[in-house]
């Protein structure tokens, strides 16, 4: 019998087919499905995969393989599977979907994979503590995905415990009995700022068999930790987003903490969301899927209200401590004014914090804008000064003391004077975290303030340098963006304080009420963790809209039965399926007729009113990096007759102009 002689090769490009086909020359060694090949396309050498073998020729003159650059396939029959799918859910070639669940050094071939056989698991296995007795309520979620996981049912959870009942304790003790029986899990968490902390923890309990994936890696430590997992040495994997593809065998659980995060949708092709990933995968290989939150998104609660998902509650803090009292403080009131200084600062939240630093405990600062000032403004002729590239305002950031660009990057000196109408009357507005750590210092001069923002902790290694500290006591004041609100465990931390819960309130953006809701809970939960009770001020304009007002009283439901119901009379998901096209071009005309072309396309094809079009119309940011922007979003009741017009539609406008993005299931 001979060998088959062709390969489909899929490849990083927006190839429409998703593959392109390769000879193999006789010398070459056999070849199956998984394993790399370098191949020539336009004269250029490129790394793919092969995914499928052939007898025969699909066109005259196929040009050859110039390498296979594995002995074994690097990617599973399963992984192979998942990012087949992946391509047609998220309108993007195989081989995209097949780079995005790969570690970068293996796209550029210079990491060869070898024949080695299985490996046993290695090194000194660390002695596992601090198992904590599971409360009644953990004990029934547990018991229930435990269920689950022994008859072989791939079934999705929720996992819906307030902040602070002991959620990660479920987690680890389902994973404890999977690798009793030889059985790998992947755990992901949103933020790399709760990376080191997961690490501590799962590492404390399960050692060498704990492997670490997130971007911040050095690229050979991926790699090890990537060779570590499929070998079987690590059955436990923790990281961020990307780790879903971790090469796990034999697959019992995914836990998705934190599951409601926007972090988990990534933004650049494959523009693909974890959650729907972990869907496909969990199904496709009979593990269990547990999306874990204190405010789980609109989408998965009420995907146990339907019955596509099961939920689990878990009611009450652990060691039953109580929840941290909130008060709202309404800033229009001229009694919450500061008595002097800076708006930054009610009176309430002044004296809380001295407070707070008197009996020596902790307190945690929120505000989610980064950067000093929000804008430079002349209060002579209005003129805002704005990023010639993207058209929006530019933030003042005092530590380089420079106007910043947070869409493009572009940098500005401050001037001096109004471009505009030529006088000295410019003016900063707004606050970011840089103004209120320099408020904070001058309030509190005694104060060990420490700042977390994207800013601050750019440097390698800063999330972790600055968490440490904070948990050694070392800052009495942390300060940061949502970054420090979500998912940390300080006992000694016994206030919060929202700066302003109103920063996403107003943003154009269906899901503008449940991320400050989300927001504020999260950043709630810090508080009163340990020993000590908590308190929170959350300062707003709107203090009685629901979200703010759900969230002083911990009220999950309450805010997902006002929601939803605004989310059934907008027809937005959950209650529909959405998809957005962008259409980028040099003038804001090509960019129009772009998306006015497309238009045109989708009616034709529509049929029995299938999907609805909204737009076109430009994007809130309507020049972004120097580049026009108009957009247009789809609805529709099911993916698949959406998903199939937009790729038969967008594809010959891809292959005429370029410029176009498509985002299934925007964020």
């Amino acid at each position: 019998m001979t060998r088959p002689a062709y390969v489909e090769v899929a490849l990083g490009l927006p190839h429409p087919s998703g593959t392109l086909q390769y000879q193999l020359p006789p010398s070459a060694p056999a070849v199956r499905p998984g394993q790399r090949v370098a191949v020539t396309v336009r004269d250029k050498r490129m790394i793919g995969y092969v995914v499928s073998l052939s007898d025969g020729p699909a066109v005259p003159g196929v040009k050859p393989v110039e390498e296979v650059i594995d002995e074994e396939p690097m990617v599973s029959a399963g992984l192979l599977e998942l990012t087949r799918w992946m391509s047609g859910r998220y309108l993007c070639s195989w081989g995209q979907a097949l780079e995005a669940a790969m570690p970068a050094p293996f796209k550029k071939g210079r990491t060869k994979l070898k024949s080695k056989g299985r490996s046993a698991i290695h090194g000194a296995e660390s002695e596992a503590p601090d198992e904590h007795p599971l409360t009644a309520p953990q004990r029934q979620a547990y018991d229930r995905i435990a269920s689950s996981i022994n008859s072989g049912r791939s079934e999705t959870f929720l996992l819906h415990g307030v902040t602070g009942s002991g959620k990660t304790e479920v987690y680890l003790h389902v994973i404890r009995d999977l690798i009793a029986s030889g059985k790998g899990s992947i755990v992901l968490v949103p933020e790399i700022s709760l990376t080191p902390q997961a690490i501590d923890r799962f590492h404390s309990r399960f050692g060498d068999r704990l492997a670490v994936m997130h971007s911040r890696l050095t690229p050979a430590k991926r790699v090890e930790e990537w060779h570590r997992v499929r070998a079987g040495k690590a059955l436990v994997v923790v990281g961020a987003r990307s780790a879903i593809f971790a090469p796990v065998k034999d697959l019992g659980l995914v836990v998705i903490d934190e599951e409601q995060e926007s972090t988990y949708k990534q933004d650049e092709t494959p523009r693909y969301h974890a959650r729907t990933v972990a869907e496909h995968r969990c199904r496709l290989e009979g593990a269990a899927l547990v999306l874990g939150s204190a405010t789980p998104s609109l989408e998965a609660y009420h995907a146990t209200e339907t019955g596509s998902a099961i939920r689990l509650e878990l009611p009450e803090r652990v060691e039953s401590r109580p929840l941290p009292e909130v008060r709202v403080v309404d800033m229009r009131l001229r009694e919450s004014a500061p008595a002097r200084g800076e708006r930054i600062y009610s009176r309430v939240l002044e004296e809380e914090v001295r407070g707070t630093l008197a009996r020596g405990e902790q307190a945690m600062l929120l505000l989610n804008r980064r950067g000093y000032a929000t804008y430079l403004h002349c209060n002579s002729c209005g003129h805002v000064m704005t990023c010639p590239n993207c058209r929006v305002t530019l933030t003042f950031h005092a530590d380089k003391s420079s106007l910043y660009c947070h869409l493009c990057h572009h940098r500005a000196v401050p001037e001096k004077v109004c471009p505009k109408c030529k006088l000295h009357n410019l003016h900063y507005f707004g606050a970011g975290t840089q103004k209120v750590e320099a408020e904070t210092a001058r309030l509190f001069p005694q104060a060990r303030i420490g700042r977390m923002d994207s800013d601050s902790t750019a440097r390698k290694d800063a999330h972790e340098t600055i968490l440490r500290a904070f948990k050694r006591r070392e800052i009495d004041l942390l300060i940061g963006t949502q970054m420090i609100a979500k998912g940390h465990d300080f006992p000694h931390v016994s206030l919060i304080g929202v700066i302003s819960a109103d920063t996403a309130l107003h943003l154009p953006d269906f899901r503008a009420s449940e991320r400050t809701f989300d927001l504020l809970t999260q950043a709630a939960g810090r508080a009163g963790r340990g020993s000590i009770p908590g308190r929170v001020i959350v300062q707003t304009h709107v203090p009685m809209h629901y979200s703010v007002q759900a969230a002083k009283d911990h009220d999950y439901r309450e805010f997902y039965d006002r929601e939803i119901e605004v989310r059934r009379e907008l027809a937005v998901p959950p209650f529909s399926c959405l998809a957005r096209v962008v259409f980028s071009a040099s003038t804001e005309r090509d960019a129009m007729r772009q998306g006015l072309e497309l238009a045109r396309s989708l009616e034709l094809t529509q049929t029995e009113g299938r999907y609805r079009l909204l737009g076109p119309a430009p994007c809130p940011n309507v020049l972004q990096e120097g580049k026009h922007q108009w957009n247009l979003y789809l609805k529709a009741e099911d993916w698949e007759p959406m998903l199939t017009v937009l790729q038969t539609a967008t594809a010959g406008l891809k292959k005429i102009r370029g410029g176009i993005v498509v985002d299934v299931d925007p964020q």
